[in-house]
């Protein structure tokens, strides 16, 4: 199986030799995309139902039988439980079942964080700090799924916008582990996004960083070659859900800052 800096690579070479590409249509060999649908030469998600509103459940057992989880599209895209957030939160869940007590010892932050999911799920899981951070829209999303899960002892929401300077509560904390799902989907952000990254792996050097994202469109790979200009990455390898996950394009990559060389 290819790792993610292979396929970019092997990305860049067929732009070298066709820099248009990307603007043509090229479907699958069999002609197929799950849950993509081809429009004017581009991979865009298909549709979701309107979701507004909503009460989830969902199961990470046997350590998260139960989270409850309040959606709503109103406020945009983030405002939804999308499929690399679930693929981060049993990842997560896995390194608690095979290290008994490890999550308490981390302080979290997850970054654009739509509903807050994954810190639900750390939180859930007994950690004792867990910052979850998006847009203000989203905030109030993301403080009625504390208050239903019951873990505001744990959480907080706070606004952060990519690209601008770490809030206060971000600035007066070392962060252990740095979690992001599905924050690749707006390509103005692409730029933005790196340099939050940036900043809080500058803030909290030590700290881990998952990235967990589901390929939907021939653009993302943009992102990526920005990203390796200041980190490099591995895929996670560790997990046994990775060769289910990864047929529906989702990749759960840990993320290492370059650092300048003296």
């Amino acid at each position: 199986m290819a790792t993610m800096v292979e396929i970019l690579r092997e990305e860049e070479r067929l732009d070298e030799l066709d820099p248009l590409r990307h603007l043509r249509e090229e479907d699958d060999a069999d002609g197929s995309h799950s849950d993509e649908v081809i429009s004017d030469g581009f991979i865009i998600p298909a549709q979701l139902p309107s979701i507004i509103d909503q009460l989830q459940t969902l199961s990470f057992s046997p350590l998260v039988p139960e989270l409850h989880l309040s959606v709503d599209a109103g406020p945009g895209c983030g405002g939804i439980a999308w499929p690399a957030g679930e693929v981060l939160s049993r990842y997560i869940c896995l390194r608690e079942e095979r290290t008994p007590g490890w999550i308490k010892r981390q302080r979290i932050l997850e970054l654009g964080a739509g509903t807050g999911l994954v810190g639900l799920v750390s939180a859930k899981l007994g950690a004792s700090e867990v910052l979850i951070t998006d847009q203000k829209p989203l905030l109030h999303l993301i403080e009625r799924n504390i208050d239903l899960n019951a873990v505001r002892m744990a959480c907080r929401a706070v606004e952060f916008n990519w690209g601008e300077s770490l809030p206060d509560e971000i600035q007066h904390i070392v962060y252990d582990l740095i979690l992001a799902a599905d924050c690749v989907y707006f390509e103005p952000a692409f730029p933005l996004l790196v340099q939050s990254l940036c900043d809080l792996s500058d803030r909290s050097p030590s700290a881990e960083i998952l990235f967990c994202y589901k390929k939907r469109r021939k653009a993302d790979k943009r992102f990526f070659i920005l990203l390796k200009k200041q980190f490099e990455w591995d895929d996670v390898d560790d997990d046994p859900q990775r060769p289910i996950y990864s047929r529906d394009t989702i990749s759960l990559l840990r993320l290492h800052r370059r650092r300048a060389k003296p």
